[in-house]
């Protein structure tokens, strides 16, 4: 079985390959930013830690500063993710099957299941942070599980190191620790006298080492940045607001698994809930559960992203899956996961509508896509602006990170980008050395910007030379716009430095 279950799965991964090297979407912004990570390796980063741009400085070397080169981490990452949902399923329920085949059966079709749930997908096509952590958080909820029952001592090693990597991935891995703190203690508290357990924790903590170290260095920006999305600045609460957050991050949490599915999430949730005696439900029943309040709990408070807290529905969809087996839902299931694939499908290719005459269910304007179109294009016209310029005398700038990001991506020669701090929320580029490097030395400056030309940036130079707009269009509509202002003669920007992280 397992060979058929690695065949099935390459398979997979070879259709996101080909859908990738299809050049339909280029590069998110948070991917191009990702990727310019890579070229200024370091112990952490603004933002994120730091494991994300070691993966893209490896992939790259080896695929080049490609859609590829930076995609196929995904796109392994979700391969690998899958077959551990396999091995997690088989292991966790493995008590459950008289006959081995069965069992078999069973946590191949759980390992299929997830390619219903519309954040696995999109994680295993665009490379974000999301999708490493995904990866060592599922591996971790094994290893644990397994160190749990069988108290060997390179498990618990093992569970350590995922988890600790897992932290380099993103920091939302420190929400392992709660859910699995209660069910040592509801289930398992033998282990608490267990030497193995405290030794596991220390190792996943020595991999905060640089992530400290760098933010010690650092004026600690991450703690700060990390602290504004918790919503740690507020000091007043607007009730009405809160329940439109809350609305908002429940519709949010629906949509980024399946609206399809969600009947089935539901029911495995309170069917989890009612047999929480039985400890494999209990355990894969915790992960999701607590990680889903905490952020309800933020959403009390402020906006939040639908994807932040979809790393803790792994082991929901495993649950999920062995009710559906347990209770023979199988028709119902089948119909409610061939809707969601096929939604899935078209969320990828939207032009899809538009041929069959249901464009206006979902517009261009409306359309995410929109947002992973145009990079190449915009920069290819950057790279014709620039190359008639002195080689070596000009800089490419922006005040928002995703146009400078996207920009040194995708204009010719992959050049250093800058962006300026004229009041905005601080970025990474903020840490990095900025255009005033080029200060009185008569350079060009190319600026692209959504917005009008302020006075700011255009003080800053002796000359306005050139100015023209470029447009993106999607399924036949205009869904963006841009300003590309060329300057002559850099004197000097004055930035603003603001406390907002």
């Amino acid at each position: 079985m397992f060979k058929y279950l690695i065949a099935f799965h390459l398979f997979i991964a070879f259709l996101r390959i080909s859908y990738i090297l299809s050049g339909y979407i280029d590069l998110s912004t948070e991917e191009a930013q990702y990727w310019l990570w890579s070229k200024h390796l370091d112990w952490s980063y603004y933002s994120k830690p730091p494991l994300i741009a070691y993966m893209n400085a490896f992939s790259t070397a080896v695929l080049g500063d490609t859609e590829i080169g930076v995609r196929i981490n995904a796109v392994i990452l979700g391969f690998l993710t899958a077959v551990l949902t396999y091995i997690t399923t088989f292991t966790v329920f493995k008590d459950h099957f008289k006959d081995k085949k069965d069992l078999e059966i069973f946590a191949f079709l759980s390992s299929i299941f997830i390619y219903g749930i519309v954040g696995y997908n999109i994680a295993s096509i665009i490379f974000l942070t999301d999708t490493p952590l995904v990866f060592f958080w599922i591996l971790t909820v094994l290893l644990f599980y397994r160190a749990l029952n069988e108290k060997k001592p390179l498990l618990w090693i093992g569970t350590g190191v995922s988890a600790g990597l897992g932290f380099l991935s993103k920091f939302s891995m420190v929400f392992f620790l709660p859910p699995a703190l209660i069910y040592v203690f509801l289930k398992k508290r033998e282990i608490l006298r267990e030497r193995w357990f405290y030794i596991s924790i220390l190792i996943a903590s020595l991999f905060t080492i640089p992530v400290i170290v760098w933010n010690f260095q650092h004026d600690f920006v991450t703690f700060k940045h990390v602290g504004t999305l918790e919503g740690a600045n507020i000091k007043e609460i607007s009730i009405k607001k809160s329940f439109q957050y809350m609305g908002d991050y429940i519709l949010g949490q629906i949509a980024i698994n399946s609206i399809f599915l969600f009947p089935l999430f539901l029911y495995a949730i309170i069917k989890g809930f009612r047999e929480r005696n039985k400890n494999e439900v209990i355990y894969l029943w915790l992960f999701p559960v607590t990680v889903f309040l905490f952020f309800l709990y933020v959403a009390f408070k402020k906006r939040v992203e639908a994807n932040w807290p979809a790393f803790g529905y792994a082991t929901l969809y495993i649950l999920t899956f062995y009710y559906i087996f347990l209770k023979k839902f199988y028709k119902t299931a089948l119909t409610l996961f061939t809707l969601s694939l096929i939604s899935i499908g078209i969320m990828f290719y939207t032009p899809v509508l538009d041929r069959i005459g249901l464009g206006n269910l979902l517009p261009p304007e409306k359309d995410p896509t929109k947002r992973l179109v145009g990079w190449k294009e915009l920069g290819e016209r950057v790279s014709e602006i620039v190359s008639d310029l002195p080689e070596g005398r000009y800089f490419i700038f922006s005040e928002s990170y995703h146009i400078a990001s996207e920009l040194a991506f995708y204009v010719k020669g992959n050049p250093q980008t800058y962006c300026i701090n004229l009041g905005r929320r601080m970025n990474q580029f903020d840490l990095w050395e900025g255009v005033n490097r080029f200060a009185d030395k008569n350079y060009y400056g190319v600026y692209v910007t959504e917005w009008a030309l302020k006075k700011e940036v255009k003080n800053s130079f002796k000359k306005l030379i050139k100015h023209e707009r470029f447009e993106v269009r999607f399924r036949g509509k205009v869904v963006r716009r841009y300003n590309i202002f060329v300057f002559e003669g850099f004197k000097r920007i004055k930035e603003i430095r603001t406390e907002r992280y």
